[in-house]
């Protein structure tokens, strides 16, 4: 749950067509040009005067390229542009390095009933904390009169990711979406196929002949046995943001596994309730198959011990054929490879079926850590103002949230330069931009997230939002790019653009999660050390250090540690909100 938070967000937007003075009434005030004719402003052109603060609160992993030289979190290029523009102030109460001192802050906050910030992100048990403390502002009149009817649409479709922050009927949260359409694709070294004269497989089976083939037959040619067919992390058990094997789960049965979240998956059993996937009997055929190709030498050795990253540095470097994972490797990392064999060609392909035709993949959680406010901030409406122009940034001109001030990008000489009339976002050197011009001074393009989101955690997204503009490429690579979005795309890679035209025509075959309440007392009390078990055991069986048999065993000592009061919790919640 804590990886969840690597792209924190704190989201919404304001809709009222009355210029935000009429509506705000929480002591600012927004000044600004009426045309002559009287008109009221656009819904983007507002400002406080005088200004206003909205403080938060950040953990600071110390990214590189994110500032230039003398500016800061606290002082840079988008925080000025903030206040001279838009009245507002940005105000960290706490910046610390480890989401484990953010947790920490908070307690001692509710210990003492200290300031919290105005906004912060939320999720697990602190959130549970938090509303049991009443410290949290409700939402329900804000995201009706300020939030962009796009954000509206999203929270009425996907309104099961609300219930764990609703409590006696009000809202007290925002999830965090994403854009969920980064569903698993089967990526394969194409030149490998050539050259070892194989065709892409299409079901587990002939999967697995291409994974004995690679492993085997010296694909990079350099005389060495030193390839596995298959490269993955396994440190976290079979779901990952990265490598991760659900696609074997999938093809093996219509149940969903994850060890490293005791919330993911819980799927139907079948008789009307949930049960969780990794002590489905099911599991014993995706844990027969793993630990045959780990026994086999189809996969490396120190798998159980390699996070996503690092799983991928084999592929990268030459040493793997295939990977599964979202249509974005196909840039990072695996487009890294050529770097080790400038031959070297990754290219996504169609699931493999199982023995019985099944396909299947999970479904990415569309929603994570949630965005929560103070119940004393006074400020709500302008959070949202601001969210709204960010959010609108990816529909273009005829939002009415977007800031023309923005349309070539944010801040001319960070995310983008201006040569001979071209706007140019990249390999600045190579599209002859002086030095001088670089927006950092080695060539490289800054990582503007950090300026950008201080008061929304990452860029506003919503759910499958560029899954048309992916249809739309992946059918006419010369289509007519009319919004943000579609240009975005445009700008992927062809092995990218053609792998999200896979996953988006095999999200039929996704697998969803059915268990969206909060984190229950059981989970709490017990989530940790069970979570720990099931990883464990289930790298036990799959190195074969214990025999398959063990699973069951397993089981029983999951049932037996807090797994039965869990599972009842979870369907105590499921037949009450059962959709």
């Amino acid at each position: 749950m804590k990886k969840q938070r690597k792209r924190i967000i704190l989201l919404l937007v304001l809709t009222g067509t009355l210029a935000l003075a009429g509506c705000f009434n929480s002591g600012g005030k927004t000044t600004g040009n009426r045309p002559e004719s009287g008109e009221a402003k656009p819904i983007w052109d507002f400002k406080y005067d005088p200004p206003i603060t909205i403080t938060t609160a950040i953990v600071d992993e110390n990214r590189p390229n994110a500032f230039k030289p003398g500016e800061s979190l606290t002082d840079n290029v988008h925080t000025r542009w903030m206040e001279e523009n838009l009245g507002i102030v940005t105000k960290f109460d706490w910046i610390v390095s480890k989401f484990e001192d953010a947790d920490t802050k908070i307690r001692l906050a509710l210990a003492v009933n200290g300031k919290l910030p105005d906004t912060f992100n939320a999720e697990g048990d602190i959130l549970k904390n938090l509303l049991q403390a009443d410290r949290l502002l409700p939402l329900d009149d804000a995201i009706e009169k300020f939030a962009h009817p796009k954000l509206k649409e999203a929270l009425k479709k996907y309104a099961y990711t609300m219930t764990e922050v609703t409590k006696d009927g009000k809202i007290y949260g925002l999830p965090r979406f994403s854009e969920g359409n980064e569903g698993t694709v089967m990526w394969i070294r194409k030149d490998w196929l050539e050259k070892l004269s194989l065709n892409p497989p299409a079901t587990i089976s002939e999967l697995e002949h291409v994974l004995k083939a690679f492993s085997e037959q010296d694909p990079n040619r350099n005389g060495q046995d030193d390839e596995v067919g298959l490269a993955v992390p396994l440190k976290e058990g079979p779901w990952s943001w990265m490598g991760q094997t659900d696609v074997i789960a999938g093809a093996l049965s219509t149940q969903m596994l994850s060890t490293s979240d005791i919330k993911l998956f819980w799927n139907e059993d079948g008789h009307g309730g949930l049960v969780y996937g990794a002590v489905h009997p099911d599991a014993k055929r995706y844990l027969e198959t793993m630990a045959s190709w780990m026994a086999k030498g189809y996969i490396d050795r120190n798998a159980g011990i390699q996070d996503s990253s690092q799983a991928s540095e084999l592929a990268v470097k030459g040493l793997a054929g295939v990977m599964f994972g979202p249509f974005w490797m196909g840039a990072w990392p695996l487009g890294d490879t050529v770097k080790a064999d400038r031959e070297a060609d990754w290219q996504a392909y169609p699931l493999p079926a199982g023995p019985e035709g099944l396909k299947g993949k999970a479904q990415k959680p569309i929603y994570g850590i949630y965005t929560v406010f103070s119940k004393d901030f006074q400020h709500i409406e302008a959070w949202f103002a601001y969210y709204n122009k960010l959010l609108a940034q990816n529909f273009g001109p005829d939002d009415p949230y977007f800031d023309p001030r923005f349309a070539k990008g944010y801040h001319e000489g960070y995310d983008y330069v201006i040569k001979d009339g071209k706007v140019i976002t990249v390999n600045f050197a190579t599209e002859g931009v002086p030095n001088e011009k670089w927006p950092l001074a080695d060539g490289s393009s800054m990582d503007m997230r950090w300026m950008l989101y201080p008061l929304t955690g990452g860029a506003p997204v919503l759910p499958y939002m560029n899954a048309e503009a992916i249809k739309k490429l992946s059918e006419n690579s010369d289509a007519e790019m009319r919004t943000p979005i579609e240009q975005g795309i445009k700008g992927l890679n062809s092995a990218q653009l053609a792998a999200a035209g896979v996953a988006i025509a095999e999200q039929v075959l996704e697998i969803p999660n059915r268990y969206h309440g909060p984190l229950t007392d059981g989970m709490e009390k017990h989530g940790v050390f069970l979570q720990k078990l099931a990883t464990e055991s289930f790298l036990s069986i799959i190195y074969g250090e214990k025999p398959l048999s063990y699973f069951d065993e397993f089981v029983a000592l999951f049932y037996k540690n807090g797994g039965d009061v869990i599972t009842k919790e979870v369907n105590d919640w499921y037949k009450e909100n059962k959709p």
